[in-house]
């Protein structure tokens, strides 16, 4: 894995014809601005030009349509476009010819091409049941304070997560837990298995050839006396018969699967479609209820707010995302089976023909007997020697399996386990005291602090605990995480002593080996030592004309390659 680096940021208004560029660098980045200044939503913005679903105010959402982000993965420059659904993913190894990974309305599409640069190999499994790739809410939540969330609870910023079933377990790959050597075992035993599978396919032709072969005892008596093959020539007729079996079982085999796969993909559908329905009448029923409403089933008393209406439109809007992309799925499938369709009258066609040339020829019997005198216990002699080598190479792979098993089982053990949340409280428990926290509110859930305390010092919590996961994956390895934002850390409730302490711990964030940005209302004292200072001095004027022409015609060209 590399380090990501956040390069350039472009925001862009249609509407006001303005636009923004904010650079940034390696080390401490501070955007200093007062409250209306656009602080807040420039930093949004960095996630949401990488797919990530943020709330932003109604005013730059009604301004704001177009991103842009440049950024380095390693020693590799990339770029994102975002306008609403579109996003367009680029490699900028030849900036005058960039190379297009990803260009769809589609998110899971493009954050499988996002993952494969960035060389994860974590997979997820949707509420509905569809495997999917790590995608970038579930890679960043535990890089970001959202101003308005992110100070209450802990990676879940972002909106577009809880539909995947396995969302809290993405920390355990963040730490390093179940990280990518967990994962690529995972893949490896999947490769093993298919491979096993396709040895025991390959066995089961062998045996069926051999069989059906050592069964043949004469031929029909039916002759045509215009017909005469020679030896040599019905010799090759009965090796490609023999390929045609071979051929017609493994057409088989695939139809089974791909039947299955069709099977499986329209329960998919089915439920997904169902889902829907009782989401649309959850949003339904929400619109017409107060900001707390009682459910008619069970009586339980829910919170009905805008955000929580939001949460329910985001949910129908990835369903008929899952929906597309299934459908999608289902129409590759069933032109598969089509073209196996094809391919199986072609065999039975060619199959016919053959037989029917061996069965009328006039020296068939003789010629048969002679073929089977000649080749054909050499030939079962042969496919016997190769269904051996097939039994050997199966018995190594299961002994290979074995081996990946036991190496996913240790790097899943209770020991690696506490190994790691030893290492991780080591740079908590320091952060916590500098910020003048009990240690003894240190409570760790799956690698993730529990919240039970209330006023000031829960943010200084959350503060600690982002911090030290920043620290503790600085020093690990090169990775994505060697990256985190922090949103207006001193608009908290905070008394002076605790500001100053909350200032004090950006002298742990100046390392350039990461990358942290900070959005504050007021100088923190580490303006000097930071890489890069970002001021912005005017209410409601983040955006300028100064450059507009330029980026709109950048994002086009973009857009259009």
């Amino acid at each position: 894995m590399k380090r990501l680096l956040i390069k350039k940021l472009i925001v862009i208004s249609d509407v006001e014809k303005k636009s923004r560029e904010v650079y940034f660098s390696k080390g401490l980045n501070v955007v200093i601005g007062e409250n209306k200044t656009g602080k807040s939503s420039l930093i949004k913005s960095i996630f949401y030009a990488f797919g990530c679903e943020v709330f932003f105010e109604d005013i730059w959402k009604e301004l704001v349509q177009k991103y842009i982000i440049h950024f380095d993965y390693g020693d590799t420059s990339y770029c994102i476009i975002r306008e609403k659904k579109f996003i367009k993913f680029f490699n900028l190894h030849d900036v005058l010819s960039p190379e297009i990974l990803s260009e769809t309305e589609h998110f899971h599409d493009y954050s499988e091409a996002l993952m494969k640069e960035f060389e994860i190999n974590m997979d997820c499994l949707t509420s509905n049941g569809v495997e999917i790739t790590l995608t970038p809410p579930l890679l960043f939540r535990f890089q970001y304070i959202d101003q308005d969330l992110g100070w209450s609870k802990i990676g879940e910023s972002f909106t577009n997560i809880k539909y995947i079933k396995n969302w809290k377990d993405s920390i355990k790959y963040v730490v390093g837990y179940q990280g990518e050597e967990f994962y690529k075992e995972k893949q490896n035993l999947l490769i093993v298995r298919n491979i096993i599978q396709e040895y025991n396919v390959k066995l089961k032709n062998f045996n069926e050839l051999l069989k059906a072969i050592q069964m043949k005892s004469k031929l029909n008596d039916i002759y045509d006396e215009d017909s005469i093959i020679s030896i040599d020539e019905l010799k090759v007729l009965f090796l490609e018969l023999n390929e045609l079996e071979r051929k017609k079982i493994k057409i088989a085999g695939d139809t089974s699967q791909f039947n299955n796969d069709l099977y499986e993909k329209n329960l998919q559908l089915k439920t997904i479609k169902s889902y829907i329905k009782e989401l649309d009448k959850d949003h339904e029923f929400a619109l017409n209820q107060e900001d707390d409403i009682v459910c008619p089933t069970c009586g339980t008393l829910h919170r009905n707010t805008m955000f929580d209406r939001l949460e329910i439109v985001k949910d129908i809007q990835s369903a008929n995302e899952m929906v597309k992309q299934i459908r999608y799925e289902i129409k590759a499938i069933e032109s598969e089976l089509l073209q196996l369709r094809d391919v199986k009258i072609e065999i039975s066609q060619r199959y016919a023909a053959l037989k029917n040339q061996v069965d009328t020829s006039k020296e068939a019997a003789s010629i048969a007997n002679t073929y089977r005198n000649e080749g054909m216990q050499a030939f079962i002699l042969t496919g016997k020697i190769e269904r051996d080598q097939l039994i050997n190479l199966i018995g190594k792979e299961e002994r290979t399996k074995i081996q990946i098993e036991k190496n996913i089982k240790d790097l899943n053990s209770p020991k690696r386990k506490k190994q790691i949340v030893s290492a991780f409280k080591e740079i908590y428990e320091k952060v916590l005291s500098d910020l003048n926290v009990p240690l003894k509110t240190l409570k760790l859930k799956n690698f993730v602090q529990e919240l039970t305390k209330t006023g000031s010092e829960n943010p200084r919590i959350i503060y600690a605990y982002h911090v030290s996961l920043y620290l503790y994956n600085l020093n690990r390895q090169e990775s994505p995480f060697n990256f985190l934002v922090i949103d207006t850390p001193n608009q908290q409730g905070q008394d002076g002593k605790n500001l100053k302490n909350i200032d004090e711990v950006l002298g742990y964030l100046l390392d350039h080996r990461g990358q942290v940005i900070i959005g504050t209302e007021r100088e923190t004292g580490y303006e000097s030592q930071a890489s890069n200072v970002i001021y912005l001095l005017d209410v409601r004027k983040t955006l300028t004309e100064k450059d507009y022409n330029e980026h709109v015609k950048l994002f086009k060209t973009l857009e259009e390659l």
